[in-house]
């Protein structure tokens, strides 16, 4: 009887496979990102402003290492509610990713338009 007591009390594992696969797809969001911000220093070495590309590239490659972070934080804390039989905790983090990524979107826009007015 204790054995089926401790499988009932064991969360479905379909939870924790699809907490996994959340954490990948953070993963490869923060991968992307990082691509993105190698991508600008090397093919985008003037944009705007001499600094423009450096900044750029630099703000696109911390994005995407705490969106890894963030993503692997996310799954930690869906874990444990997901073991305890708690509801998962609500986040953040999704808002704070897509405000910095918006953020530069909005720059990269400007060193662009600065880019064309300077020809």
């Amino acid at each position: 009887m204790p054995d089926t007591q401790q499988a009932r009390e064991h969360p479905d594992y379909r939870f924790t496979l699809a907490n996994e696969r959340t954490l990948l797809a953070w993963l490869r969001t923060g991968l992307a990102l990082v691509a993105g911000g190698v991508a600008v220093a090397t093919y985008a070495p003037d944009l705007g402003v001499r600094w423009g590309s450096a900044a750029v590239a630099l703000a696109l490659v911390l994005v995407g290492l705490l969106t890894a972070l963030a993503g692997y934080r996310r799954w930690r804390a869906n874990e444990a509610a997901i073991g305890a039989g708690r509801p998962l905790p609500a986040g953040t983090a999704v808002t704070a990713v897509a405000a910095a990524v918006a953020s530069v979107v909005v720059v990269v826009g400007v060193l662009v338009g600065v880019e064309v007015l300077q020809r």
